[in-house]
């Protein structure tokens, strides 16, 4: 049977001024391919730009007639699935209808025969691909749902808010992997797909690229068979929680996706096979309503399935609230990996904006900040893709390279939400106590205190001045 495992870090010690707590939440599913011989129904939607644009240069509808077909070859027998061409408007090309086909030796000649008629002409209109796709959806008996979407273009024949519009609508319905191909597309419209569809956002680079991924997309979904897992966060009075974020493998906000019901909140996590994802939970604390020097329960977190099946052991959030800074201002090795993952997001973003306004030496500044946080965090995936816009020289500073592809940009912007993984999570010892003296200091950024001699926020990571107290 499949297995389950929640690790939690933290660190539990607060100062009598801090009013949150940050933990690091790694979940683990393995086993779950014993269900392979009995799958849960599956239905999977490849959703394709044939707007106008994908016409030039003609290698980018021949990439994605090709992606496609492979797509079609790596789904399993029995799978429902279809393909959608997206423009103003969406159509199923594949099955005729009604309803979806039943993957089988058939149905995948036929589908790669219509794929390979998809004729560029047309605006793009992204709302109504969406649309089709959870109607299509919602007519069949699949527990998981799984789509790719495909584009090169902006997102310019409907109104800005219909997209935000038809993502309320599809929220929870299915999962979606977004591409975006070419120079001229936005990926903020992509980022926002994903996030709110609980899928991955990226750039490709060079057409030959797209067939492996869309295999690797499908193939991916065609290894979840548990439908659903759901996080089960329980607060104590004197506690709230603020936010909870995936930061592995990539970053994605899931606030708004969860559901209170008293001092119980659930969030649904989506399909899985056998891997393991990160999520950064942040509470509310009232230290007025801890006793120093104790341990306090501030909340459980526990992993459902099914109706109500609780699949592994809850984890404890613990406050300790102390005097002694030397405890308090410490940062857990995994919350300031992951709040330096945040910083460097930030930076990478902040990059992309002032190349865009042709601000190469601001631009220089923030990718160096990048450089060196990634380099820290051992972020392998965006060095990388920061070398594609940047020459570090031997100081640190970057030098901005000339001839940059706005995809390469818009893949360096994706990918910053990637993250690295902590792997396994050992019990932190605890600090050493101290009784230096001096002025504690004070983040400029997010208030915490910590002890004098500190070098760096133990909350946010703000590294403090040299020599600065407060």
């Amino acid at each position: 049977m499949p297995s389950f495992a929640l690790q939690l870090s933290q660190n539990k010690y607060l100062a009598p001024r801090d009013d949150r707590m940050d933990v690091v939440l790694t979940v683990r599913a393995a086993g779950t391919g014993a269900t392979a011989a009995a799958p849960p129904q599956t239905a999977e939607l490849l959703l394709v730009d044939c707007s106008s644009s994908m016409d030039w240069p003609p290698t980018k509808i021949e990439a994605a007639r090709h992606a496609c077909r492979v797509a079609v070859d790596t789904l399993r027998d029995g799978v429902l699935f279809g393909v959608v061409e997206g423009t103003r408007q969406a159509r199923l090309v594949y099955p005729a209808g009604p309803g979806l086909a039943v993957a089988d030796e058939r149905t995948r000649q036929e589908a790669k025969a219509a794929v390979s008629e998809l004729i560029a002409g047309g605006g793009t209109a992204m709302s109504t691909w969406l649309d089709l796709a959870r109607e299509l959806f919602g007519a069949t008996p699949a527990v998981i749902r799984h789509a790719v979407l495909l584009t090169d273009g902006r997102n310019q024949s409907e109104p800005p808010a219909a997209l935000a519009a038809a993502l309320d609508r599809c929220r929870g319905e299915f999962a979606c992997d977004a591409r975006g191909i070419g120079d001229d597309w936005e990926p903020r419209d992509l980022q926002l797909i994903a996030s709110v569809l609980r899928g991955s956002a990226d750039a490709v680079l060079e057409d030959a690229e797209l067939a492996a991924d869309f295999r690797r997309l499908v193939a991916q979904a065609m290894g979840r068979t548990l439908p659903d897992l759901r996080l089960r966060m329980t607060t104590m009075p004197y506690a709230r929680l603020r936010f909870v974020k995936q930061v592995h493998p990539a970053e994605v906000e899931l606030t708004a996706q969860c559901r209170a019901e008293g001092g119980v909140t659930e969030l649904p996590t989506g399909a899985w096979g056998d891997e393991q994802r990160e999520y950064h939970l942040c509470l509310d604390v009232d230290t007025a309503e801890l006793t120093r020097n104790e341990d306090r329960l501030l909340g459980t977190v526990a992993l459902a399935e099914g109706a109500d099946v609780v699949v592994a052991e809850p984890q404890p959030v613990v406050g300790y609230l102390t005097d002694d800074l030397a405890l308090s201002s410490v940062p857990d090795e995994n919350v300031a990996r992951v709040t330096g993952q945040a910083e460097l997001g930030r930076a990478v973003r902040a990059g992309w904006e002032a190349f865009e306004r042709d601000d190469r030496a601001e631009a220089g500044r923030e990718w160096a900040t990048a450089v060196r946080l990634a380099t820290e965090l051992g972020n392998a995936e965006v060095l990388k893709r920061l070398g594609r816009l940047v020459d570090v020289r031997a100081d640190g500073t970057v030098a901005v390279k000339d001839g940059v592809r706005p995809r390469d940009g818009f893949s360096l912007v994706l990918g910053s939400t990637i993250s690295t993984f902590s792997g396994s999570v050992a019990e932190p010892a605890p600090p050493a106590r101290s009784d230096e003296g001096g002025v504690p200091r004070q983040c400029v950024r997010c208030g915490h205190h910590a002890r004098p001699s500190a070098k760096r926020c133990g909350r946010c990571g703000e590294p403090f001045e040299t020599g600065a107290v407060s």
